[in-house]
């Protein structure tokens, strides 16, 4: 519908003041309301914009230039443009979108628009609009003042319009941001992702644009740039992020993965894009985080293996823990005679899916864990385990079993009172049970296992250190560790005996001297050869594990080999 004309006559006789008029407009809305008087220079800005913005008062001289100060490098530009388009006399509007600088000296997204008048001369008379934040229009993410992710797509799609070589979009996501989050609250944790988003406006390059996405995840949209301008982009954010950060007084540490995409080559739209980004950002998490890996058709392959596995997973768990099973490796102590005697065996999982068939416990547990389905899976284990320990008693008395816990199964609080059910459920003694753990749990999760341990410890639950010499500062925390048990990867034993390796040799009797000394017993893992199990003797380990004595077999083989004919 036309907006209908009012005459200039019939404004002139409307009876209210125009001093009255400005008060109800102020005080009607939140936004920023500015009136110019471009003769003088000088402006009459609203209460809410001379405090949010830290201008001198409600009259500003030099408004223009003064607020073109604030606006962002990347988009003062366009701002005073758009104003010398007006003073030339080709518009009398003004419509911009840009970032300016908040008295907290964060940048927030507005859009000002503003109408300019002219005396019967055609000179500028007065310049009078509003100043208004986007955040509530879907536009912006009031947590950062970034663009969202639907703004992203769009500034994707318009590149990929172009006939140049469009450049790529760099996804990030920050490692371990749950843990700050739970550790402070998330109101800090609001600050650092505001700082974080703060810091990559700061890095980037000219052209380049940074989006919020969901939860801990920022894209960069880089026009125009090559695979190695996109690698040397993350350097330079790994290494702003890769130091002790402080908001508000309070020191962090957050390193940043990345994962990169070339738009127009590797993808012809924005769904496929961001789809190969997210593959490329998962890789770098899967391979160890704090890193950027740049997308590859295996990468594809590889999450599109990852998602078929973890629906195969889960309908396995649907169907009664269909196709899972556990195998047991012994452990044995030496004897004084030289021999070697059963103390015990860890119970390990096994899974096999069609069309895949069997798939290593390496990639499928990774998999549990993420898709929440390690909780039922282990208390699967734990009962299969636990009635297995409690089955064997009846040939080797002193029989210990071991079992793999995951550092999220002790998270959840209701891990403790499930163990303690189930060994008085199946009368088994606590002291037949041992919960091995990586070492890496040990390290960067140690406040939130306390609680965990002191339960399994008051129920005389041993907790063995798995992996041990593979993770952190392993011989400085040996004092200070709950573990009652060490095991030795097999990373030290495989060159125990090469004269050119002398430090395994001696990491490990260090180890096993350090360890008795403070009352923890020491297991040495992946003993393959006799001279390897020999040379382990003469170091006084507690127990060997390994090849060399079996591998993993079934629970019929395990009976079998070391109890044939004894009835269960």
């Amino acid at each position: 519908m036309e907006t209908p004309h009012i005459s200039s006559h019939a404004l002139q006789s409307f009876p209210i003041d125009a001093q009255v008029l400005y008060k109800a407009i102020v005080n009607s809305t939140e936004d920023y309301v500015y009136i110019v008087d471009m003769a003088a220079d000088l402006a009459l800005v609203s209460e809410n914009m001379a405090q949010d913005f830290a201008l001198p008062g409600r009259l500003v001289k030099g408004l223009v230039s003064r607020w073109g100060e604030l606006v962002h490098p990347r988009d003062q530009r366009r701002y005073f443009v758009s104003i010398d388009e007006m003073l030339a006399g080709r518009t009398d509007e003004h419509n911009v979108e840009y970032q300016v600088k908040n008295r907290g000296g964060e940048y927030v997204w507005v859009v000002c628009r503003g109408l300019l008048n002219r005396d019967e001369g055609g000179q500028p008379l007065t310049f009078a609009g509003v100043v208004a934040p986007i955040a509530n229009k879907g536009k912006i993410d009031p947590t950062t003042g970034l663009f969202t992710q639907g703004e992203c797509r769009k500034r994707v799609e318009r590149l990929l319009e172009r006939a140049e070589a469009p450049g790529g979009i760099l996804l990030l996501g920050l490692d371990d941001f749950k843990r700050i989050n739970n550790l402070k609250n998330h109101i800090f944790g609001d600050s650092v992702l505001r700082q974080i988003a703060q810091n990559l406006q700061r890095l980037l390059p000219p052209r380049a644009e940074v989006f919020r996405f969901d939860g801990d995840e920022f894209a960069v949209v880089c026009p125009g740039a090559s695979p190695e301008e996109m690698e040397r982009l993350y350097r330079t954010i790994h290494l702003c992020a890769n130091r002790e950060q402080e908001v508000d007084g309070t020191p962090y540490f957050c390193t940043i993965s990345g994962g990169t995409a070339q738009i127009g080559r590797d993808a012809d739209n924005y769904l496929d894009l961001l789809k190969y980004a997210e593959s490329a950002l998962e890789a770098s998490k899967d391979g160890g985080k704090n890193r950027c890996t740049a997308f590859t058709p295996d990468l594809l392959k590889q999450r599109i293996r990852k998602m078929e596995l973890t629906s195969c997973l889960q309908q396995s768990a649907r169907s009664g823990m269909e196709h899972f099973s556990l195998v047991y490796q012994p452990f044995v102590r030496f004897e004084e005679g030289g021999g070697l005697q059963l103390v015990g065996a860890e119970a390990l999982l096994r899974w096999s899916c069609e069309p895949f068939g069997p798939v290593s416990p390496v990639e499928f547990i990774p998999l549990l864990e993420s898709s929440g389905l390690i909780a039922q899976l282990g208390r699967w284990v734990l009962e299969e385990a636990v009635t297995t320990c409690k089955r064997w008693l009846d040939f080797c008395p002193d029989f210990v079993m071991n079992v793999n816990v995951s550092y999220l199964q002790l998270a959840d609080k209701a891990f403790v009172p499930f163990v303690l059910d189930l060994l008085q459920r199946r009368e088994l003694d606590p002291r037949h049970l041992v919960l091995e753990l990586t070492e890496s749990c040990f390290v960067t999760d140690m406040p939130a296992l306390r609680e965990a341990f002191q339960g399994l410890r008051s129920a005389r639950i041993q907790i063995a250190m798995d992996d041990f010499g593979t993770g952190y500062s392993s011989l400085g925390m040996l004092t200070q560790m709950p573990a009652d048990i060490v095991k030795i990867d097999r990373l030290f034993i495989s060159l125990i005996n090469d004269q050119t390796h002398e430090f395994n040799r001696a990491f490990i009797a260090a180890v096993i001297q350090l360890c008795h000394s403070v009352g923890i017993s020491v297991c040495v893992e992946g003993v393959e050869q006799l001279d390897e199990l020999k040379t382990v003797q003469t170091l006084n380990a507690d127990s060997v594990q390994g090849y060399y004595v079996s591998r993993p077999i079934t629970r019929e083989a395990f009976e079998e080999k070391y109890w044939p004919g004894a009835e269960g």
